[in-house]
């Protein structure tokens, strides 16, 4: 096949995401249907046993239970994750980071998806036994509300936990770079240095966080590779994504996709429950059926998420070039940065349906 490194890479990364999808739905399958997952269930409910009671706490169970399936999960697909953003990405040129580097960046990431994992499941039950009719409107506003915070908190917990960040230290560019953010009236806090060139050749740059906590983040492979035409041009390009609410309108798509996919839990759970056991909506031996339908919505609407997406990315181009008049420096900078992430510029047809 005559294909070039990016169409290649692209090829192996797409491949690699089909298959980590289908080994989390086979193993949730398997574990619905070949009573594992009532056997956990029970083993859970046994460890969360009131002492001298013959209740149990049901929130405990469904966190002991969400938790070791999390860690299952993870244990299974840790091969295509592995070959996927460790083994291709330094094949590729795109990674710098040793073995024992990529494993502590890994586990750090996986420590904070088994905690949101456990916490929302024990959300989606804890609705369910409150609201048994209901529940799936209510959950899925509570997601949403659980996303607002946490990007708003994210520039001052998660990105400081998983990278190192420290203020921007060219005085002549800083100055340039604050001018731009007064000009187009967006109250960022702070202009940081994301220091990800002991990672990754590939340059970046980020608006993170809402309110008060917003935070502009430049890596400084962007500083180093780019001039500062180039540098104000990009940042033009994400400060676009908070004058025309960007971070709003896909934080309601993501609330709105949260609902209808708890609305398809909800239903699977009535439906196809009593048909592998299920006592009912709250017994959590369920849990593979909840992910199952709702990740099944999930990917159905993603051809959507990135149509919007790509809306606001052209919306964004189109604003940088408003605000600082330079066309050259936004049509090198992009074509730079699309280059360096071996992005692909013809994909072929199956790809872009």
């Amino acid at each position: 096949m005559n294909e070039d490194k990016a169409t290649r890479y692209r090829r192996l990364r797409r491949r690699a995401g089909v298959l980590m999808v289908c080994l989390w739905a086979a193993l949730l399958v398997w574990w619905l249907v070949s009573g594992l997952s009532h056997a956990l269930a029970h083993i859970a409910m046994g460890l969360t046993t009131r002492d001298g009671a013959a209740d149990v706490i049901p929130s405990a169970s469904v966190a002991v239970y969400a938790l070791v399936l999390a860690l299952l999960g993870s244990a299974v697909v840790f091969p295509v994750t592995c070959h996927t953003e460790y083994i291709l990405e330094r094949r590729f040129g795109l990674s710098r980071r040793r073995l024992l580097d990529w494993l502590r960046g890994y586990t750090h990431t996986t420590v904070a998806q088994v905690i949101a994992w456990t916490i929302g499941a024990m959300l989606v039950y804890e609705t369910i036994r409150r609201w048994p009719e209901w529940w799936w409107i209510i959950a899925g506003f509570v997601f949403g509300m659980l996303t607002l915070v946490t990007t708003h908190v994210a520039p001052l917990v998660t990105w400081p936990w998983l990278y190192r960040l420290r203020p921007l230290r060219r005085p002549e560019l800083k100055r340039r770079l604050e001018a731009l953010v007064r000009r187009v009236g967006v109250p960022v806090a702070a202009i940081h240095e994301w220091q990800l060139g002991s990672e990754t050749p590939r340059p970046n740059a980020v608006l993170v966080g809402i309110g008060s906590t917003l935070r502009v983040l430049l890596s400084d492979t962007l500083l180093t590779d780019y001039n500062d035409d180039e540098i104000e041009v990009v940042l033009a390009h994400e400060l676009a994504h908070h004058v025309h609410h960007d971070v709003w309108t896909t934080l309601l798509f993501e609330t709105a996709t949260a609902m209808v996919a708890c609305g398809a839990a909800h239903w699977a759970l009535h439906r196809v429950g009593p048909l592998v056991g299920l006592a009912g909506a709250t017994d959590m031996a369920g849990l593979p059926l909840v992910i199952l339908a709702g990740g099944a919505v999930v990917l159905m609407l993603t051809p959507v998420a990135n149509l919007m997406s790509r809306q606001h990315e052209r919306r964004a181009d189109e604003y940088a070039l408003t605000v600082t008049g330079n066309p050259e420096a936004l049509a090198s900078g992009l074509r730079r940065l699309a280059v360096q992430a071996l992005a692909e510029e013809r994909p072929s047809r199956v790809v872009t349906w």
